[in-house]
């Protein structure tokens, strides 16, 4: 007898790995038009149960299916349906057989594992992070959604028969799906567990004129969750410049670049370990322009100190570990300079508040040259981000957030 062969790395996805995986189910989750999920609610996973059931209990009976009645049913309205049994032919008289899906009021609290309540008080979480681009401005959109609610809903399937063995198709189908006790349907894209909970028969003893009929009952939970579109928020979030810098010394050095304008500004930079408050450059700072953090400028004597004339730099809280640090300045003793021809050259820093209405700002002093512009904390590019006007006013070129704070770093 020859050994038979084992096939080994069986590929279940055929060549998709499990991040594809986990990829394409969310792209059929969030297929609608947006990156947010579909919203599903009350009457979404009613129509999702209906149509579970129309698609999955097809009993044939006498080469017919058995229809399903159209619409979820609560149980006052079962109660008056077998009463005066309204599903019936154009004589009035009783049509069997049907299947009859039937919806308890009582939605408890979910048991769906998949959304558990872990976030209290329905805070938004971060759901997604959407890269944005305007022609000009890197940027990204936050969106965040509330925790799903999770409910179970019960239904009970009624299947109403004058045959028996209509009852064994039933419950051969209903078997073959429910042989672990739960299967799945999808509900706008969301994948939602159904639970078999017991099987009852209410076959009465009475006749329907002189028929002897058979009343079986399937009783389901829905595992379901609630998504309410109304709660979704995205929100934009700040949009920058991609600024790269190429260094060739080691990680821990400090590096400095010399920018040659009517002044010689020195910037140098620090890698931060995430334990160092105080960075120093090893002279003394006659006028320190900025700090920044990866790009993002800091607020002196709020997020860091400096003491005029000294050469360090302390940090209220140390830069998280791997973070680029910046410094910004000028070395010397004094904050007044000559240039090649002779004239005095000040440095003067000053702050606007964009109101919404012009996106012209003047400055106090004649514009020499601009050290940097930032619109809140966030370096802008010059004849990009922002243009110089006349003798002292500066023009935005893109229009910011009412509210942001518009920090200016001239020469005059």
């Amino acid at each position: 007898m020859a050994i038979p062969k084992i096939k080994k790395n069986l590929k279940i996805y055929r060549e998709k790995q499990l991040i594809e995986r986990r990829q394409e189910l969310l792209d059929k989750i969030t297929k609608s038009d947006s990156y947010l999920p579909d919203a599903i609610l009350h009457d979404d996973l009613d129509l999702g149960f209906l149509e579970y059931v129309q698609e999955t209990f097809k009993v044939i009976s006498d080469g017919t299916t058995i229809p399903v009645i159209p619409k979820i049913l609560t149980i006052q309205r079962w109660g008056e349906f077998t009463s005066n049994w309204e599903f019936s032919d154009d004589d009035g008289n009783a049509k069997l057989p049907f299947i009859a899906v039937v919806r308890k009021p009582d939605v408890q609290f979910g048991t769906n594992p998949a959304v558990q309540r872990t976030i209290p008080d329905r805070a938004q979480f971060h759901y997604a992070t959407v890269p944005t681009w305007d022609g000009v401005r890197m940027g990204a959109d936050i969106y965040k959604i509330p925790q799903p609610i999770a409910v179970d809903i019960s239904y009970d399937v009624t299947i109403v028969c004058t045959k028996f063995r209509d009852l064994n198709k039933m419950n051969k189908i209903v078997m073959e799906h429910f042989t672990s006790r739960q299967s799945y349907t999808t509900v706008k894209g969301h994948y939602i567990p159904i639970i078999l909970n017991s099987i009852e028969d209410n076959s009465p003893i009475d006749t329907i004129d002189g028929r002897r009929f058979y009343l079986q009952t399937y009783k389901f939970i829905m595992l379901g969750f609630l998504i309410d579109d109304e709660e979704f928020q995205v929100t934009p979030a700040i949009s920058r410049l991609f600024v790269m810098n190429e260094f060739m010394e080691s990680q821990s050095a400090a590096r400095k670049k010399v920018i040659n304008k009517k002044i010689d500004v020195i910037v140098a930079s620090f890698t931060a370990d995430g334990v160092q408050t105080t960075f120093g450059v090893g002279e003394t700072m006659g006028c320190l322009f900025y700090v920044a953090i990866n790009g993002l400028i800091q607020e002196r004597d709020i997020q860091y100190y400096h003491v005029s004339l000294t050469s360090k730099i302390t940090f209220i809280e140390p830069p998280v570990e791997g973070s680029i640090i910046t410094i910004s300045y000028c070395k010397g003793r004094t904050t007044t300079f000559v240039d090649t021809y002779g004239r005095q050259i000040n440095v003067a820093n000053e702050y606007f508040v964009y109101d919404g209405s012009s996106l012209t700002f003047t400055t106090s002093n004649e514009i020499i040259g601009i050290v940097n512009l930032d619109i809140n904390g966030l370096v802008e590019e010059e004849d990009i981000g922002y243009s110089v006007n006349g003798v002292n006013d500066v023009t935005l070129n893109l229009t910011p957030y009412i509210g942001s704070k518009i920090g200016v770093t001239y020469l005059y």
